[in-house]
């Protein structure tokens, strides 16, 4: 008999929607993470494109779980993307409202304003993923931990964005300074790939099958395989061709995010080809 995956969600879920290439190698473990989870409300910090947000939202579908997805984003843009055109936001929108009505709500707040609209003890699944310096995601992670629920995780994207890999603008990124410093009292695990991934089980009840993943993380092959089912999601983007979203610069000069983004891609390449 052959032996069926130790990952089946990771293994036989396809992501529906790609519409930027910074997250989707990572989309993988959400579909895994979600079906061990089984998460109750799933919170977004930064949404953007809806890559990501889609992500969980279809791990809940696919789960068939009596769960909410809340978006937050101002859609406004940041020090690091630039200003967002108004389309960003229309296109996850209609999107959302046509895919998952009853899974996905989008919060068009700031992420401290939304955090009122949730009860302490209420969140199972957070992503930090806003604005990356380290005094926004100190605020975030300090603002929404007395949020999470007893078996709530917390995913930190972008923690493995440096200067080597991306260049200067890599000087305003402050997420790896801020997961290495709050990590410590948690039972953690990271992974390296697509710009890294910090993933932190803050709550004292989280279910077993969520410590079975700390526990497997020790091994390199659990990091390797994520890695790989990552990389051939990234390299479906590559083919699909897709139209990156619109940005307009905050001034005349050539702004951060642009320089940021060819950095990313050419990195890139240099990581999916063969």
């Amino acid at each position: 008999m052959t032996e069926q995956p130790r990952f089946p969600f990771a293994e036989h879920l396809s992501p529906q929607l790609l519409k930027s290439p910074w997250w989707i190698g990572h989309i993988p473990f959400a579909f895994e993470l979600v079906a061990r989870l089984r998460p109750r409300t799933i919170v977004e910090l930064g949404t953007y494109s809806g890559s990501s947000f889609a992500a969980f939202c279809q791990a809940v579908e696919a789960c068939g779980l009596d769960a909410k997805c809340y978006g937050i984003d101002l859609w406004e843009g940041d020090v690091h993307m630039g200003r967002l055109e108004e389309d960003v936001y229309r296109d996850v929108s209609a999107y959302m409202a046509s895919i998952y009505p009853t899974i996905a709500t989008l919060l068009r707040k700031d992420f401290t304003e939304a955090a009122a609209l949730f009860a302490d003890g209420s969140v199972d699944l957070l992503h930090i993923d806003g604005t990356h310096t380290r005094e926004a995601v100190s605020n975030d992670f300090r603002t929404w931990l007395p949020k999470m629920s007893d078996a709530g995780v917390v995913l930190f994207h972008d923690i493995n964005v440096t200067i080597a890999n991306t260049g200067p603008s890599a000087r305003k990124f402050g997420v790896r300074h801020v997961f290495d410093r709050v990590k410590r009292p948690y039972p953690h695990f990271e992974f390296s790939h697509c710009w890294g991934l910090g993933v932190l089980v803050v709550g004292t009840h989280a279910p077993p099958p969520v410590m079975e993943l700390v526990e497997l993380a020790r091994d390199q092959a659990f990091s390797d395989y994520f890695a790989s089912k990552g990389a051939l999601v990234s390299r479906r983007f590559e083919a699909m061709g897709v139209s990156l979203p619109s940005h307009r610069a905050y001034s005349s000069t050539t702004p951060p995010w642009r320089r940021a983004i060819g950095a990313l891609r050419r990195v890139g390449e240099r990581l999916l080809r063969p």
